[in-house]
């Protein structure tokens, strides 16, 4: 991938080749942006532009340094993904190990750290000691969904560089490119992107429609004295990866009742295509109540995330509806 395939970020592309032709290059680059919206590939795509001995500022492509870049194997381009949950000091230390050395055969040398706001402290502060004395041969790119998630000290010593969500056109056209994809599930699986290329909503597109659907159904029928059997259903959730779409699907519903509720400018509901169930849930659920249900969403995503128990967190999200809507004595402080 080079710069001409990197969708959707005409602005960041064309300051990068300002950057390059002027032989610009700080030390240090800061992707912010939502994930997959193309940091990475820019970041790799940009390493190619630098070390590329055909394209004198633009990659080729095609050389034996750029696919070296493209399969993940070129000695002076390394890649630091999370291990798990975190990046760990380990990684870091081997990055700065190897810088340390001379390069192998790049002219400039390329560290990416993607997802970099799930270093650990230990990490982080491993890498700000790179930032603080950084080779002359080398640039260090952090791909993080934003400059609040870093060290203060860290974000100081990187050129920022915004990365915005992509357009629906951007989205659609390339889930369409890939195929498999067309009519109401492509326009299901653009909208939920919310301006990301996510190839699982491409996958699993029809089997997530269903899932909003016996939300949709489950959330009508919410009843706090009475609340529905779904011990059967969400034990099936949990034990997938639907569980995901589980917790967005409500999320986007919750998040949809709230711009409903709300009598200021608003974006276009996610669930549009639904208005009718989102006008019939707003009648049911306060935009107090709406705004408790999308906040246990999102502590439930936190849970499973450090690793609670995926069925007992489901269930317990059930338990919480219920209790925001008909509160008792001691029920959690919506």
């Amino acid at each position: 991938m080079t710069f001409d395939d990197i969708r959707g970020q005409e602005r960041v592309i064309a300051m990068l080749r300002r950057m390059i032709a002027g032989g610009r290059i700080p030390s240090a680059l800061l992707f912010a942006g939502p994930h997959n919206v193309g940091k990475r590939s820019t970041a790799l795509a940009l390493a190619k532009a630098l070390n590329c001995p055909e394209g004198r500022g633009e990659a080729c492509g095609q050389c034996p340094t750029c696919r070296k870049i493209a399969q993940g194997v070129h000695p002076d381009v390394l890649l630091v993904e999370p291990e798990g949950q975190f990046i760990r000091i380990d990684q870091v230390r081997e990055v700065g190990g190897s810088l340390a050395l001379n390069p192998f055969e790049a002219k400039k040398r390329v560290v990416v750290v993607a997802e970099a706001e799930r270093m650990n402290p230990q990490a982080a502060n491993a890498l700000l000691k790179t930032l603080e004395e950084p080779p002359g041969d080398t640039l260090i790119v952090l791909c993080a969904t934003g400059a609040a998630q870093l060290l203060e000290t860290i974000v100081s010593r990187c050129l920022p560089i915004r990365f915005a969500p992509l357009s629906e056109e951007t989205v659609a056209r390339m889930l369409g490119e890939t195929g498999g994809l067309e009519g109401e599930a492509l326009e299901f699986a653009v909208r939920f992107s919310q301006g990301r290329l996510r190839p699982e909503l491409r996958d699993k597109a029809g089997d997530w429609t269903t899932i909003r659907e016996e939300l949709l159904e489950a959330l009508e029928r919410f009843d706090p004295a009475a609340l529905p059997d779904l011990s059967e259903k969400f034990a099936r959730w949990s034990g997938s990866e639907d569980w995901r779409f589980v917790l967005e699907g409500l999320e986007s519903i919750f998040r949809d009742l709230a711009v409903l509720n709300s009598d200021v400018q608003a974006p276009e509901p996610i669930n549009r295509d639904r208005r009718a169930a989102l006008a019939r849930l707003a009648e049911r659920f306060t935009p107090r109540q709406a705004d408790g249900c999308y906040r246990r969403v999102l502590e439930t995503w936190e849970g499973i995330l450090l690793n609670v128990n995926k069925a007992l967190a489901l269930d317990a999200l059930w338990l919480d509806f219920r209790e925001i809507v008909s509160p008792r004595t001691g029920a959690r402080p919506w």
